[in-house]
């Protein structure tokens, strides 16, 4: 069983966690922790991109539409910043850096333009319960006065379980977010241990110490699953990258075991 494995796995370990698995072909689901608020680190630019395509849905943002960015707007880890030929960017390009490379320019802009009071009214719409924008990328004036981003497990794989079923926005868009999620460039937690040709479309986190990785798992053979792991108060920030990255081949070899036992006994 899918819960004993883990249960061993994560018996003794020198972080803290949330995690949710839910695979959609074998109906098993392990959850534990789902519910605890934690330090959302990039993960809160998932909540940003389908605001943003809710709106583009309803024709109340242009993802053509070009800003402008200044010096002035450019922060620390971000390819904006250090692309000095480019000056202006689509809404979408703007999604998909905050998304693939998690840009912290092209997040602060987006979040200029939607307002954070008017993200975490959205957010609260949706029926997401410990999920808060409370102030921008790299903004440590706010952070040493006690404001923080934060998520849920639960949060989290509510969404990714809409983007799954095409529920989210609707198809189209749906389907794009899922395409921008797929060329996720960092590669070192879920993805760590896992075949090269598996598609997975996902969204990492990272702070000191503090280490995500959600997303979709797709296979037809083993079927397709969520996997969505919260890592906080780590040992160190290598402990929890390796710890989700064990997990995650945990998990897929679990699934794939199980898959082969039931064709065998099928046949």
């Amino acid at each position: 069983m899918l819960n004993s494995q883990l249960n061993n796995l994560l018996k003794e370990v020198n972080s803290k966690y949330s995690l949710i698995i839910k695979n959609y072909k074998t109906g098993e689901i392990y959850n534990v922790n789902s519910d605890a608020k934690v330090s959302s680190a990039s993960i809160i630019k998932l909540f940003i991109l389908e605001m943003a395509f809710h709106l583009a849905a309803k024709n109340k943002l242009d993802l053509e539409e070009k800003i402008i960015i200044s010096d002035e707007e450019k922060v620390p880890f971000s390819i904006v910043s250090v692309l000095q030929s480019i000056q202006s960017y689509s809404i979408k390009d703007l999604l998909t850096l905050m998304t693939i490379q998690s840009d912290n320019t092209a997040t602060n802009v987006l979040i200029d333009n939607l307002g954070i009071e008017n993200i975490n009214n959205f957010i609260k719409e949706q029926g997401y319960k410990n999920t808060a924008l409370e102030r921008k990328m790299m903004d440590f004036e706010s952070a040493k006065k006690g404001k923080e981003n934060y998520t849920c497990a639960e949060d989290v794989a509510l969404l990714f379980d809409k983007l799954y079923h095409g529920e989210l926005v609707n198809k189209e868009y749906d389907n794009i977010m899922l395409q921008i999620l797929k060329l996720q460039l960092d590669n070192a937690m879920m993805r760590m241990y896992l075949p090269d040709e598996l598609e997975i479309a996902h969204k990492t986190g990272d702070i000191s110490c503090v280490k995500h990785d959600t997303g979709i798992v797709y296979n037809d053979k083993i079927g397709d699953y969520i996997f969505v792991m919260l890592t906080y108060e780590a040992e160190s920030d290598s402990y929890a990258r390796g710890l989700v990255a064990k997990v995650s081949k945990a998990v897929y070899e679990y699934f794939l075991m199980k898959s082969d036992i039931d064709n065998f006994f099928n046949k």
